[in-house]
């Protein structure tokens, strides 16, 4: 029988996964800003242009496609350390 016991995940895979959890999560409440602002009337006589909502306007713009990428990473990662891990106990 072989020994199926989970290989604790590395450093760089925990790094990852916390970033890309930051960055969605920053995202998520972004968007969430930007729809309590709308209903606030923020955005009437051209408030989404003044203080910190050119940022929150644009961080979902930025953060989704680099959390995007680095899951992309966090596979190919998680799958090469899985094969050299497969290889070493076939030796």
């Amino acid at each position: 029988m072989t020994d199926e016991t989970p290989q604790p995940a590395s450093r760089l895979q925990r790094t990852l996964a916390f970033i890309i959890g930051g960055l969605v999560l920053a995202s998520l409440l972004s968007i969430a800003a930007v729809i309590a602002g709308t209903a606030f009337g923020v955005g009437s006589n051209n408030g989404f242009s003044h203080g910190v909502w050119p940022t929150i306007l644009v961080l979902p713009l930025v953060a989704l496609p680099i959390g995007f990428i680095l899951m992309i990473v966090l596979l190919i990662v998680s799958g090469t350390r899985r094969s050299r891990a497969n290889r070493e106990a076939q030796r």
